[in-house]
Formats: structure tokens, C-alpha cells, sequence
């Protein structure tokens, strides 16, 4: 059935003086919207009837009923170590990256970038550098990556909001009793944020702990809010805005948002309430939730986590947190977990996140549909728009739609998903209010496409016919019409992917760190001005983010380097201890196959030696303790001497060597490849050099 839009339409009548409504059609007629093609000659009317009955979705997005801030969508680096590898790209392919990541109207054109607070200790995927590792240290504002990619994402959109974070802390910020919450770690967040302004980075939000709650909020954790936003205003950050509490809602006792009525003074530090998976965790459920103390409460709301988003589900889960979680629950900003997927081999969220870069030897990348999807609404939109009062809500058939409207009225957006749509559907969109609304684009993404194809296409111009169009929504789609202007093509072509050589020689990185290699636990940075000698530099057991489970054995500081392939090869190392009674060593056919459990829990092979001499053979597993294969006792190595360790792995042969002398040989077939690595027994100083692997 094709249709011009008869101009004898009855006229629109007013709502409130402000727009005007939808022009009536027919009952029983097929839901009828008009428009001009690009060429400007008249377009086909799309149609759509169910049953003889037309399913009606009307949008309105008026620019004269501006509502709530839109704060944002973006991404997280940290969680733990899945940025590490970025640094070491070279310089071609690392910056298109960036561009992917962080340039408007490019990629995903990321709004808010969440960067973890480095504590020494595992994240998730790794551990990244304290800036300052024990008390009178002088501040080291380079340590690991995080003030580098600030930098770099703020030289790319000035406009884009720096959000740091805790996960752990290194051991002086927790007190003997290693508690999180202290004077101390007010201490330590200041000089970060200290460090960050020495490095021109301006930092917009500030939290306090990841997920480290286990009862709930207590006075001491309110209390530490309120020293924490005098210690702000005291140093100079007082537009610095504080995020509580990084939790889950509903989950860990009385929710953080009951107590801003009866306490002024958290009330009055509190600038943003931040929740976690308020879409369920992986956001795969289908409602969205905040506490309603929360949305009564008159703070905004942010998802700061939406987490583990898995392919293929993970992309419409995406879609839908964005604008179910405005809808639904009020948020006016999401951030995503994790920002990228750029670590050594066999870590367990290697293959999450918007880009896949873990190749710095070829530069090889993959763009993931992620990042589309988030662009459908961040290269359309920008921090600071409003959603128009009545331009948000669900359609008929099922899925959602998001309203948003630029200062000034100079442009608008609109954003429909339609990931659980039973079957297609028609909208029909009218833009009032003093918003344009003379030419119209339409983007969209395929959530079930497999390959680029079917990603962020260009669909057509609209023309509106008196501010009204329509057009015809498939299910499992995201999509966008906006006024705003048009993205910029990218045309980067990462090269095509290459196994890791299987031959390694440490050089320092640009984050101070040996190339490619990821800390674990702990922290292996260059001493001063060498590009020879690397030490574990973390001083003392770090307040943990996941500390050890009972039963288990303790957190030790290690650091991993390689790719999936590697299976036979010899890791060595020289070592020199810095005190009696240390330990140090090597890793073979390393792998980590759960985030979920601590970072001491994974599979490999480990050969450790102590000043004394003593030396073990293990079998580290993922649970109970390790399986001793051989032990014995060599000359003492002593401090301040340089010994050579060598750990080879061919086959189902173990061979353990100090100073060239073999001590151990053995049989183990429990594991036949894996990623190699280095580690030390305490979280204490440990030289190593001429780290190196070798077929």
C-alpha cells in the first residue's frame, strides 16, 4: 500500500501551547507517516498492520520541556589491567585506537573515561602501579598507563569526563590492619588526583571503592566521604564531583542512599549516587532497578558499571542499558566494563570490551560491535544535552526509545532499540518545540550481525512533513535520528593478527614497565633512569580488592608476558634479592581461566628460590594447594648478587636450572601450553634483569 500524506489532513492541535500532537488517523487504517527522500522528491509511506490492526508508537520530542542532564555513556580502564598492553602498540596503530576510542563522531566517541586508582594488586586482569608505593616515597606521577591514556583521551575530546576509581590500595594507605576506609587512603587519593593535575589531566569524578562493601555503609564509610570532600576543597579539587558507592544496589546490606536525608554532611559530599549492573549483571535482564531512595533523593544516577558484557548477548544488552536504565531507573550515566581487551594470553576477560588489542607485535586490532552500539548514541549526543520530558519510554512490540535535545535547541537525537522486539513495528516521530526539523539521518546497527556488514549503517535522509515522520523499526536493531551532524567515516585498516615470536628480551615501555609485560599482583617497574634493572616495587600486602579465600595460599607478586600459541620454551631470568629470607622465580604455561576466583588461583608451573638456596618445583592449580613435583636446597644465593634462573617447559619435560646448573627435572602432563612470567614470594623488593623466552 503506497500513500502521499493528503495535505487535507485535519489540523494539529496543541498540547499545552508547547508541540503538537500526532495527526489522527483512521481506525483500523495502517499506521501512515510521510516524508521527503534526499532528493527531495516525495518518499513512499511505510506501512505496517497486525491482524488489521496498526501498532502505534508515538515519539515526541519537544524541545520546549527539557528535562534531566544526560551525563554521558562511557567506558572503564581498569578493573584491572585490561588497557596493559595499549602502551606498547606501535605508534600507528595505537593512536588509531584512540581515535576509535576516544574521538567524537569517529568511534565510540566515549563521553566518560573510568580509570582505576593504582593499588599494587589485582583487578580482575591485572594489577597496575601505585603512584606512590610506602609513605616519604617522592610521588612517581608516571607510574603505569592511566595518566598516560587521561592524557591522551582528553587531547582527543577536551570535553571528555575523567572518573577515577580504587579497586585496591598499596600497603600504607590501609593501615596495619590493612582496612579500607582510612585517613590514610583519603591521603592517597588526594596526591592521585594531585598527580593527575601536575599532568594537565582534569579529573571530573572521584569515587571511593570498588565493590568493597561487604555490609553495607557504615558510619566510618560515611564519615570517610565527608573527610574526603574536605580534603577536595581543600587542595583545590572542589569541582570535583564524589561518586557512592560503586556497589550493587539491593545487594550489601542497607543501600547508601537511605542516608543522605538524615546526614547533612554526606548529603552534602555526595554529588552523584553510582551503582553497579543496575540492569542485572551482563544486563541481560529485562528491568532496571535502583533503590527508591535513590531516584527520591534529587542526586543524579549513574550506572558506573555494566559489566562482563559477553558476545553475542552482550551488544543488545548494551542497547538496552543505555535507555532502560533512563527509563526505568532514572540514570543519566553509563559506563561500560571493560574499555578494552589488551593483555597478555589466558587471561579470563581477554575477549571483552569494545576493541580487541593484544597484539602489540604485528598492531593488529578488531573493532567489536560494542563500540558501535554505544555509537549509535555518544557520536549523536554529548555530556551536557537534555532528554525532553515525554521523549523516552517503550514500544509496542517491544524495545525502547531515548529522546535527547542539544542546548540551544540546535539539534536532536533519538535512539530506539529493539532488541526484544517480537516483530517489526512502525514509530512515528514528531519533533516540536523549536528543534529542527528539516532534514533527518538514520543510522543503525544489526545485533545479530555477524561481521561489519550489518554495523552502524547509514540508512537514509527524512525529510519531516509538517515535524512529522515515520519509519519502520525490524527487531534486534539500535536505532538512531538525530539532526546532529554526521560521524566521520573512519578508515583505519589494522594488519592482519600474527602469533607472538616466540622469543622475548625485556626493554622498558613507555609506562616505565617491561615491554609486555603484565603485572598480576604486585608491581615491576624500571629503578629510576635504568632500562636494564626492573624491580617488584610494591612495599608491603596491599589492602585487596578480592583478597585470598580461606583455604588458600597467600597473594604473591607476578607478572605474565605471551600469546595463545606458545606452548615449549625456556623463561630466565637473572635475580638479585635485597634482604634475607626473600624468594623469587619463574612461570610456565600459565593460565588463568576465571575472574572470578583471587589472582593466586590459576594454572602453572612455578620454580622459586630463597637466599638460603632452598628451591621448589610446582604445580600451581586453581584450587587447594599447590602439588610439589621437586624441592631441594643449592648453595646459598645470598643478597646483593646476581643468580641466573632458567625454567624449561618441552613437552611433558620440566627442567629447573640455577647458574646454568640443572636442579630439577621431572615428568608433568597436566599442562601443555600457557604464557610464561616471573614472580617473587612477598610483596617486597626484587631486581631482575635480562628477563628473556626462548623456543
Amino acid at each position: 500500500m503506497r500513500h502521499r500524506l493528503p495535505g487535507s489532513r485535519r489540523r494539529l492541535a496543541r498540547l499545552g501551547g508547547a508541540f503538537a500532537a500526532i495527526c489522527a488517523l483512521a481506525a483500523g487504517a495502517a499506521l501512515i507517516a510521510g516524508w521527503r527522500g534526499a532528493s527531495g522528491r516525495p518518499a513512499v509511506i511505510q506501512t505496517v498492520t497486525t491482524g488489521g490492526t496498526p501498532q502505534r508508537n508515538s515519539i515526541i520530542v519537544n524541545g520546549a520541556a527539557p528535562g534531566p542532564v544526560f551525563d554521558g555513556v562511557g567506558a572503564i580502564s581498569g578493573g584491572g589491567g585490561n588497557s596493559r598492553l595499549l602502551i606498547d602498540y606501535p605508534p600507528r596503530q595505537r593512536q588509531q585506537i584512540l581515535d576509535y576510542l576516544f574521538k567524537p563522531r569517529y568511534g565510540a566517541a566515549l563521553q566518560i573515561l573510568k580509570v582505576e586508582i593504582g593499588g599494587d594488586a589485582n583487578a580482575t586482569d591485572g594489577a597496575e602501579p601505585s603512584y606512590q608505593h610506602a609513605p616519604g616515597q617522592p610521588p612517581n606521577c608516571r607510574a603505569g598507563y592511566e595518566f598516560w591514556l587521561a592524557r591522551q583521551a582528553q587531547r582527543l575530546n577536551p570535553r571528555i569526563q575523567v572518573y577515577a576509581l580504587q579497586w585496591n590500595a598499596p600497603h600504607w594507605a590501609g593501615g596495619a590492619r590493612q582496612a579500607a576506609w582510612t585517613i590514610a587512603d583519603v591521603r592517597n587519593v588526594i596526591g592521585w588526583l594531585e598527580c593527575a593535575r601536575h599532568d594537565g589531566i582534569t579529573v571530573s569524578e572521584v569515587g571511593g571503592w570498588n565493590e568493597h562493601l561487604p555490609h553495607g555503609p557504615t558510619p566510618a564509610v560515611l564519615g570517610w566521604f565527608v573527610r574526603l570532600r574536605q580534603a577536595l576543597d581543600a587542595h583545590g579539587f572542589s569541582r570535583v564531583k564524589i561518586i557512592a558507592l560503586d556497589s550493587f544496589p539491593h545487594v550489601h546490606g542497607p543501600d547508601v542512599a537511605k542516608f543522605l536525608a538524615g546526614d547533612a554532611a554526606f548529603r552534602h559530599a555526595v554529588g552523584i549516587l553510582g551503582y553497579h549492573d543496575v540492569c542485572k549483571h551482563m544486563a541481560l535482564a529485562h528491568r532496571c532497578q535502583v533503590p527508591a531512595a535513590a531516584l527520591s533523593s534529587g542526586k543524579p544516577i549513574w550506572v558506573t558499571e555494566v559489566g562482563a558484557l559477553t558476545p553475542p548477548g552482550g551488544y543488545a544488552a548494551m542497547a538496552r542499558s543505555i535507555n532502560n536504565a533512563y527509563i526505568e531507573a532514572g540514570v543519566t550515566g553509563t559506563v561500560e566494563w571493560p574499555m578494552l581487551s589488551s593483555m597478555p594470553a589466558d587471561m579470563p576477560a581477554e575477549d571483552l570490551g569494545l576493541i580487541r588489542a593484544s597484539q602489540p607485535w604485528s598492531g593488529s586490532y578488531q573493532v567489536g560491535e560494542l563500540t558501535w552500539v554505544i555509537a549509535q548514541t555518544t557520536e549523536f549526543t554529548a555530556a551536557g544535552w537534555r532528554y525532553p520530558r515525554g521523549g523516552s519510554g517503550t514500544l509496542a512490540r517491544g524495545g525502547s526509545y531515548v529522546s535527547y535535545a542539544a542546548p540551544g535547541r540546535r539539534a536532536w537525537t533519538v535512539v530506539a532499540q529493539t532488541s526484544d522486539a517480537r516483530a517489526a513495528q512502525v514509530v512515528t516521530v514528531h519533533v516540536a518545540g523549536g528543534l529542527p526539523a528539516t532534514v533527518v539521518h538514520v543510522w543503525s546497527t544489526d545485533l545479530r550481525a555477524r561481521g561489519r556488514r550489518g554495523w552502524f549503517v547509514y540508512r537514509r535522509t527524512i525529510r519531516p512533513y509538517r515535524g512529522i515522520f515515520g519509519y519502520r523499526l525490524l527487531p534486534g536493531y539500535v536505532y538512531t535520528f538525530t539532526t546532529a551532524p554526521g560521524p566521520r567515516r573512519p578508515g583505519a585498516r589494522p594488519p592482519r593478527p600474527e602469533p607472538m615470536p616466540l622469543r622475548y628480551a625485556a626493554v622498558p615501555d613507555a609506562a616505565g614497565m617491561p615491554r609486555e609485560l603484565a603485572p598480576m599482583d604486585g608491581a615491576f617497574q624500571y629503578l629510576g633512569t635504568s632500562r636494564t634493572v626492573f624491580a617488584q616495587t610494591a612495599a608491603g600486602m596491599p589492602d585487596f580488592w578480592q583478597p585470598p579465600g580461606p583455604g588458600q595460599p597467600g597473594r604473591f607478586p607476578y607478572a605474565v608476558l605471551g600469546g595463545s600459541t606458545w606452548r615449549d620454551y625456556t623463561v630466565s631470568a637473572q635475580v638479585r634479592f635485597t634482604r634475607p629470607g626473600q624468594r623469587a622465580g619463574l612461570i610456565a604455561r600459565y593460565d588463568r581461566p576465571s575472574f572470578r576466583w583471587p589472582a593466586d588461583q590459576f594454572k602453572a608451573y612455578e620454580f622459586a628460590v630463597s637466599t638460603t638456596g632452598a628451591w621448589r618445583l610446582l604445580r600451581n592449580r586453581t584450587s587447594g594447594a599447590p602439588v610439589v613435583l621437586a624441592r631441594g636446597r643449592s648453595p646459598a644465593l645470598g643478597v646483593s648478587r646476581w643468580h641466573t634462573l632458567s625454567l624449561s617447559a618441552h613437552h611433558a619435560t620440566l627442567i629447573a636450572r640455577i647458574d646454568g646448573r640443572p636442579v630439577a627435572r621431572v615428568r608433568s602432563a597436566s599442562y601443555r601450553q600457557g604464557i610464561a612470567g616471573i614472580l617473587t614470594g612477598g610483596f617486597y623488593q626484587v631486581l631482575f634483569r635480562q628477563l628473556r623466552v626462548s623456543p
